[in-house]
């Protein structure tokens, strides 16, 4: 097993991964280790770009929304003066029990209007293992984005698959990807889990109860900005 840490690292990013691999870490310690964590990550996707007005669109899955990407929120918009947020809901599975294939369909889907043409597309996950998830919630979205530059940012990926999801799309996509990770491992078991990755299944790691259970939750962020966005819009 080989864990390689990339050069954005910090003294304290390399200890939240740690209490993320940690399997006796607590729900709540857990989740302000991936709160921190978005808040480097938010920093670095940051400092890539140099136009204080880029549009930038913000997309998340719906365990990740109130840690990691409520983290990087706060870095993105004191940086940029538009940023919006899509959150998607996904059930995944294996198509007839086939172990290695993976589909990730959306059931549900929070997007926010854009302000302006978006520029830059971020879409974070909290580990990129098979990149199922991560090319289908893409794929929806670069039908109605059309970004000149696409972060895809994680906590920890697994060792080759930047290639794989890149071989997922043609290239006029896949020419726009900066891959943006703090730590990369090359080993996992046979039922997928990345090792020591982020410690486990994220879902019951941050307290769901399995995916059904974190299929039915409404992130507080996604709330509070709908509220947000109904206030402003006056409807």
């Amino acid at each position: 097993m080989t864990r390689t840490y990339s050069t954005f690292n910090t003294e304290l990013s390399k200890a939240q991964l740690a209490q993320l691999a940690d399997k006796s870490t607590a729900p709540d310690a857990y989740k302000d280790a991936m709160t921190l964590l978005g808040e480097l990550l938010g920093e670095v996707v940051s400092a890539q770009i140099d136009n204080s007005n880029a549009g930038l669109y913000l997309a998340c899955t719906v365990e990740d929304v109130d840690y990691l990407a409520k983290g990087m929120l706060g870095p993105l918009e004191n940086s940029f003066q538009s940023v919006s947020l899509a959150c998607f809901w996904n059930e995944r599975f294996s198509p007839f029990n086939v172990q290695g294939i993976q589909a990730s369909p959306i059931i549900r889907k929070y997007s926010e209007p854009q302000d302006k043409a978006i520029s830059h597309l971020v879409i974070v996950k909290s580990i990129i293992s098979s990149g199922c998830v991560v090319k289908t919630n893409l794929t929806d979205l670069i039908q109605t984005i059309h970004p000149q530059k696409i972060f895809i940012v994680a906590p920890v990926i697994y060792s080759g698959a930047e290639e794989r999801l890149a071989a997922e799309f043609e290239a006029s996509v896949y020419e726009k990807f900066q891959f943006i990770y703090l730590a990369e491992d090359d080993e996992r078991t046979d039922e997928g889990e990345v090792i020591p990755g982020i410690g486990g299944m994220v879902y019951d790691r941050l307290g769901f109860s399995g995916q059904d259970d974190k299929n039915r939750y409404i992130p507080e962020l996604v709330k509070a900005r709908r509220r947000q966005l109904v206030t402003s819009t006056g409807f």
